[in-house]
């Protein structure tokens, strides 16, 4: 859950290098530095992006529709994203990070952490 990622965090900070969350395969908004300590609750989903979480759309949605569940398949042709966490550590302590969006259409969408002194 994000609000465990988040305690994590907040117990960690200022002990490890960084913190990178994933699961949910929705990046999170909330890229920061705090006390040397990167932070992200979830980088977001590589892989498949036209479809339910990089799966086939077709078992999902019959899950939500029928109840029943069915065997998920990554597709064999879909479009695709990368997400990755670039970090800049001295002695340890993260200095700098972004956060890279790279779409297979050649789209790159950067975000820089914020600073928490």
């Amino acid at each position: 859950a994000s609000s465990e990622k988040r305690a994590m965090m907040m117990l960690l900070q200022g002990e490890v290098s960084g913190i990178i969350g994933t699961h949910t395969h929705v990046g999170s908004d909330d890229f920061q530095i705090a006390k040397g300590t990167a932070y992200l609750t979830d980088i977001g989903l590589s892989g498949c992006r036209d479809n339910v979480i990089g799966m086939d759309s077709k078992v999902p949605l019959e899950r939500f529709i029928t109840g029943v569940s069915g065997r998920f398949e990554v597709p064999e042709k879909c479009r695709k994203i990368l997400q990755i966490a670039i970090m800049t550590f001295d002695e340890g302590k993260c200095t700098e990070a972004f956060k890279l969006k790279i779409f297979d259409d050649g789209r790159v969408f950067r975000t820089d952490a914020w600073c928490e002194e």
